[in-house]
């Protein structure tokens, strides 16, 4: 990475500007931002006004160096109760896989931008708070390098994303109650404020030592901390946009370090009360699913995206032109029954059968040869028959028409002295008549 932590900085907090429309830009027309010297453009920029998804691709114009900055969270509904709130008790991300398809975005730039620089472009991902888990999310799925601030860890989600590593750099606060509440994917470098320590010291009642006995009140802390959480702490300028200095600097991480085990503790606490949550909030079904993942084990960096290419090759892509789902299965009957014995649907014998049949049914084509008739689409359908009713028994939709039935001889009904006696041997279709009910002759001749 050439970018230095300030730059990255100064993306994250650019990535909440409200100036940037949604779509891809042209390169006359892409908007700049220019910081430290250094001068991005505008590549793309993503709104989902459903899930409150933002992010944007920049581009170092001197280096092709590009950038995806996921914005954190801004809008207290969507992105703070709908997201976050998902992500404590239900170890689920509404916003990762926008995160993941902006970043695959960002990468065919990089491959489009060869002919311009002579290489491929390196692609890292950026992002505060929710950004920041977004960003360890697509930097994990694809394997790329980033740095992150005051982020919520990935690890605690449902991803199989492994604790630590070089990839990722995390930068936090010592009181952030958000960056404490789950591990991080990469390493964490922490930054406090004689602020900070004096909260952890006074209303925390917690002790620079590594004793587990001091009365200390992680709540209470968390409840003063609410400003270490803001993305102006790690810029050189504070909410009004005045001078103001950033903790990215040895100072701010020094005195994180002379202060470690009273920190450690902090963050350790917030970390647990955060689980017992989570754990609280689990059905046992999710409970089901995290016993499964820790046992299957965490996934290596860039993993996802690789099974990802190999499921795609295996099956055909809308994308490649290939046939959709319902054109392949009409194909798939086509040749498998040829018109002369392909067999037609079979009646259905309910009417709930037949209402599910319509849902179930999802390829269905007509031969000429057939008269109209419809094939039965999909094995599955041919196998959920009603059981209770034979439906497999029962004859076709159109049915050979039966023999008309005729009418035995009259004296048959009306005398016992017969012209053509019913007997056994009489055809049946003589005694299923009408007379065969009323002549006693007759039943006794035929059973006799």
């Amino acid at each position: 990475m050439n970018l230095t932590s300030q730059q990255y900085a100064a993306l994250s907090d650019d990535s909440y500007s409200e100036e940037y429309k949604a779509g891809m830009y042209p390169a006359n027309q892409a908007p700049k931002f220019v910081y430290e010297g250094a001068t991005f453009r505008v590549l793309e920029h993503v709104d989902n006004k459903l899930n409150g998804y933002q992010g944007t691709i920049y581009q170092h114009i001197d280096t092709g160096e590009i950038v995806v900055a996921h914005r954190g969270t801004e809008q207290i509904m969507r992105d703070g109760v709908m997201v976050d709130g998902s992500m404590v008790l239900l170890r689920a991300n509404q916003q990762a896989e926008d995160a993941i398809e902006l970043t695959r975005r960002a990468q065919e730039y990089a491959k489009d931008s060869k002919k311009n620089y002579g290489r491929v472009p390196e692609v890292t991902v950026t992002g505060h708070s929710l950004g920041g888990t977004n960003a360890q999310i697509s930097g994990h799925h694809f394997g790329l390098r980033g740095e992150t601030f005051n982020a919520y860890g990935a690890v605690s989600l449902g991803r199989r994303i492994p604790e630590g590593g070089n990839t990722m750099v995390n930068h936090v606060m010592a009181t952030d109650v958000v960056s404490a509440a789950s591990p991080h994917f990469g390493q964490v470098r922490i930054y406090a404020t004689p602020e900070e320590i004096q909260r952890l010291a006074g209303p925390g009642g917690y002790a620079n030592n590594t004793s587990q006995f001091d009365h200390r009140s992680p709540l209470v802390v968390a409840g003063m901390s609410f400003g270490a959480h803001s993305m102006h702490n790690f810029m050189n300028v504070d909410g009004k946009r005045q001078p103001d200095m950033s903790v990215l600097n040895p100072q701010a991480q020094h005195l994180a370090q002379t202060f470690a085990p009273m920190i450690e503790k902090y963050r350790g606490d917030v970390e647990m009360l955060r689980s017992g949550t989570t754990v609280m909030a689990r059905d046992l079904v999710g409970r089901v699913k995290d016993a499964i993942d820790y046992a299957r084990g965490p996934l290596p960096a860039g993993e996802p995206a690789a099974r990802a290419e190999q499921a795609a090759a295996r099956r055909p892509s809308l994308r490649n032109g290939a046939p959709n789902t319902r054109s392949s299965a009409n194909s798939f009957f086509a040749n498998r029954f040829p018109p002369s014995t392909r067999p037609h649907r079979l009646r259905t014998c309910c009417g709930a059968q037949k209402r599910r049949a319509r849902l179930r049914v999802s390829a269905r084509t007509t031969s000429p040869n057939t008269q109209g008739r419809q094939h039965p689409g999909p094995p599955r359908m041919q196998a959920k028959q009603c059981a209770r009713h034979r439906c497999e028994n029962r004859k076709p939709r159109h049915p050979r028409p039966r023999p008309r039935l005729l009418r035995c001889p009259s004296t048959c009904a009306t005398s016992a002295t017969r012209t053509i006696p019913c007997t056994p041997a009489t055809p049946r279709r003589w005694r299923r008549c009408m007379h065969w009910k009323t002549s006693a002759a007759c039943r006794t001749a035929a059973t006799a």
